[in-house]
């Protein structure tokens, strides 16, 4: 017999029942919808398929079995997750070149210039399904937005080198080691990527410190949690750090 479940995620709670994940819908639903739809098109697997939305301000996705994990626990720190979830942006990334948005879709995050592709907005180990250890799927994308690749590729580079301070209690390795994260997982996306993607890390967490205060100061309950318990605060803190060790991070992309 087919029960509900119920997952609870850092804004939203989710349901699944059978196949199909239900979740309030944002109002940039049906832009994401469409997103979703033109990924399948060009034979991108990694994302749900969307199902509709409800009256009652939900929407429905395929569920994507595997194991989404919280953060990278010390079994989830290796270079086969590191890698496939680089090779699995960049196949979001150049299926996504085609997608054209229109002038009244309503992305969370502002367009950012120069347009190259669709951003996940949030690609990071808490929206990435793994399976055997290999990233298989992104899920989550209310943070979607056009932007250029390096934007995109900055957040995940901060979420799965980690590239924390040591204050961050997701935060693991020295600068150096860190470094060598962030560039293997550069190496794995491809194209020109390299230590450029770490100068772009502090403006592409200050635009998330700077969406929390904004959607705070309108009522959004989930950022106005997220401010008081301290998130902002490890963000900032972050932010000290990838300057104050920018040479080394940088450093580490040589091989030699």
């Amino acid at each position: 017999m087919t029960e509900w479940q119920e997952f609870h995620g850092g804004v939203n709670t989710v349901r699944r029942y059978g196949d199909l994940v239900h979740r309030p819908a944002s109002p940039a639903a049906p832009a994401i919808h469409r997103l979703l739809r033109h990924l399948h098109d060009q034979g991108f697997h990694g994302a749900p398929q969307p199902r509709g939305l409800d009256p009652d301000g939900t929407e429905r996705l395929t569920f994507l079995d595997g194991e989404v994990p919280g953060s990278l626990t010390p079994e989830l720190r290796t270079t086969a997750l590191l890698t496939s979830a680089a090779v699995l942006l960049r196949g979001l990334h150049d299926a996504s070149a085609a997608f054209r948005p229109r002038p009244d879709d309503a992305w969370l995050f502002p367009v950012r210039g120069p347009a190259e592709v669709m951003c996940h907005g949030d690609a990071a180990p808490y929206n990435c399904v793994v399976r055997n250890g290999t990233a298989v799927a992104f899920i989550d994308f209310d943070a979607a937005h056009p932007g250029p690749r390096v934007w995109d590729l900055a957040h995940a580079v901060y979420r799965f080198a980690p590239l924390h301070a040591p204050g961050n209690p997701e935060s693991f390795g020295a600068p150096r080691d860190q470094g060598r994260r962030a560039a293997a997982f550069c190496r794995a996306y491809g194209t020109d990527a390299g230590p450029d993607v770490i100068d772009a890390v502090p403006d592409r967490i200050q635009s998330l410190i700077d969406l929390m205060r904004t959607r705070a100061a309108h009522g959004d309950a989930a950022f106005q949690r997220h401010i008081a318990e301290g998130h902002t605060d490890l963000y900032e803190a972050d932010i000290h750090y990838i300057r104050a060790h920018r040479a080394t991070l940088r450093a580490a992309f040589d091989p030699s």
